[in-house]
């Protein structure tokens, strides 16, 4: 194990008391606390190159403020296109980034095309039903609609998922700071439900990795097995890839699930990255029993034992395959052509 895989496992097992601690807090500890605790982990990694994801920031709060109307391509385009460069700094001769700042950048980008796909579509909203109006009225709906600078710092930075995911809304990210009850949400059980096999697929990773070390493919003994032996190793590095990402997320998602982050009650039909997709009421009624489908990125059973490819994609980084499908593929002008 690398010493940059240590320190994702570092940081992943700290994120899991941080949670215990930031579910007993209050709406202004909460909010503040969790922006803080992943503000120091970007710095503490990422050093110099934090000010990659502050400028993003800072640059897709220009654009959705001034433009509502046009925000979220203007986003997509800033976003993607900063990202580009970001992968091009060693072409560049640049400083080149760390891994975890490559890390941070990417789950940065999700979360602004999100939050300016989200603005867009409730500004057209606005205007089709004839909400907007001249003068101040308009003024005043689009500053309800928009989130301040300080608002936006503090969904980017909040520690859950920074580095490794899951991606998830910014409405999400609300849900969880101002639930005045969130201390009354079950979470112990899931989380130790869902942690159960992280071990296992530690030690499955470790074990397979160092009998079949990725460099042996690069020499020439490897060159000389046969075709079929080839092929048995390279199913198994690529085994050894998906157990480190099984083992990043699963840990990833206790950290949300010891925090009750992205706990929705069971009849709110959450989806992973989307949320809640039916009406839900908690106060004043006897709902006891929650899921954690909002913020679950991985099956590890459905990616390693299904039949084909779109399952084989279904149950793989959940939370950005729903990204995809609501910001690009159902954007896409030719969309009706690709999907089908």
């Amino acid at each position: 194990m690398s010493l940059d895989e240590l320190k994702y496992v570092a940081v992943l097992a700290g994120s899991i008391p941080v949670g215990i601690f930031m579910k007993q807090t209050g709406t202004l500890v909460r909010g503040l606390g969790a922006t803080v605790f992943g503000f120091s982990m970007v710095f503490a990694t990422c050093g110099f190159h934090t000010f990659h994801s502050l400028l993003t920031i800072i640059i897709t709060w220009c654009i959705i403020k001034f433009s509502s109307r046009h925000c979220y391509y203007l986003t997509l385009l800033w976003t993607f296109a900063y990202l580009l460069f970001f992968r091009m700094q060693a072409f560049l001769k640049l400083p080149v980034p760390t891994p975890f700042a490559n890390a941070v950048q990417l789950l940065l980008t999700l979360k602004m095309v999100s939050l300016a796909a989200e603005l867009n579509r409730a500004y057209l909203d606005s205007v089709s039903r004839q909400v907007e109006q001249s003068g101040p009225t308009r003024g005043r709906i689009i500053a309800g609609l928009m989130p301040g600078l300080k608002d936006m710092i503090y969904y980017s930075y909040c520690y859950l998922g920074i580095m490794t995911g899951p991606f998830y809304r910014y409405k999400t990210y609300q849900d969880w700071v101002y639930d005045a009850d969130l201390n009354k949400i079950p979470s112990w059980r899931p989380m130790l439900e869902r942690l159960r096999l992280g071990p296992l697929y530690g030690v499955a990773f470790l074990l397979v990795s160092r009998l079949c070390p990725l460099e042996y493919v690069k020499t020439e003994a490897f060159t000389e097995h046969s075709l079929l032996y080839r092929l048995f190793y390279t199913s198994l590095i690529f085994l050894v890839f998906r157990l480190r990402f099984y083992v990043a997320w699963t840990f990833a998602e206790c950290a949300c699930m010891s925090a009750a982050f992205g706990a929705y009650p069971v009849g709110a039909k959450a989806r992973p990255g989307n949320g809640p997709t039916h009406q839900y009421y908690t106060a004043g009624s006897e709902v006891q029993e929650y899921d954690f489908e909002t913020i679950r990125n991985i099956d590890p059973h459905n990616t390693d034992f299904c039949t084909s490819v779109k399952d084989g994609m279904k149950y793989w980084n959940m939370t950005v395959q729903w990204w995809l499908a609501n910001y690009i593929y159902r954007s896409a002008p030719v969309k009706t052509r690709i999907l089908r």
